[in-house]
C-alpha cells in the first residue's frame, strides 16, 4: 500500500475542497487520523468533544481518544469537524455517505490532482499520516498507539513500505 506525499495530499485537497467541502472533510478527517473508510462514517456528532475525536477503530484496533488538530499552515489543511458535528447532531453521522460513493470521490480527486492510481483510495490516507509521523519522530511506537494497534506487527507493515520506497529512490539516483 502506498502513501501519499505532503504535497500530492495537499493536491487532493485542493481540488476536494474547491468541489464539495464534504468530500474535502472527509478526507481530512480520514488522514489526520488515519481512519478507513468506513470509520469515517460512522463518526456521529457526539463523538467530538472537548476538542476531541473518539475513534472507534475496526479490525480488532483498539477505541482511541485524540486531540482535534488546529492548523496555522495551508487552508486546505483546515479541519472543520467541530462545526460539522454539531449540524449532524449526538445521534447521527457527521459523515452519512456510502464507503462506495467514498471511494468514487476519492478516486476521482486524485486523478484530477495528478495522483498515481495505486494511492487513489481511502486507506492511502492512514498509511500517509503513520509515514508523516514517522518521518517526524522514527517511533514506531508512537505511530502504533495513534493508529489504535494492538501489534507491532500491525503498525510495521506500514513501516516496511517506507523501506522499499527508500530503497528505490536511492537505486534511481546511482550512477554507474
Amino acid at each position: 500500500m502506498e502513501y501519499m506525499t505532503k504535497d500530492e495530499l495537499s493536491r487532493v485537497l485542493r481540488i476536494a475542497k474547491e468541489q464539495n467541502e464534504l468530500h474535502w472533510q472527509m478526507i481530512l478527517t480520514g488522514f489526520y487520523f488515519g481512519l478507513r473508510v468506513s470509520e469515517v462514517t460512522a463518526i456521529l456528532g457526539e463523538d467530538v468533544e472537548d476538542n476531541q475525536l473518539t475513534v472507534k477503530r475496526l479490525k480488532n484496533s483498539l477505541k482511541t481518544l485524540q486531540r482535534i488538530p488546529v492548523t496555522n499552515g495551508s487552508p486546505e489543511f483546515e479541519l472543520r469537524l467541530h462545526a460539522l458535528a454539531k449540524v449532524a447532531g449526538p445521534r447521527e453521522r457527521v459523515f452519512a455517505l456510502s464507503r462506495q460513493r467514498c471511494d468514487q470521490f476519492m478516486k476521482r480527486y486524485c486523478r484530477l490532482a495528478g495522483i498515481h492510481r495505486s494511492k487513489a483510495h481511502f486507506h492511502s490516507l492512514k498509511h500517509s499520516i503513520a509515514m508523516a509521523i514517522w518521518k517526524e519522530t522514527q517511533q514506531p511506537g508512537q505511530i502504533k498507539s495513534y493508529l489504535g494497534h494492538k501489534s507491532m506487527s500491525s503498525t510495521m507493515q506500514y513501516l516496511n513500505e517506507s523501506d522499499s520506497l527508500k530503497a528505490q529512490e536511492v537505486v534511481a539516483t546511482l550512477n554507474y
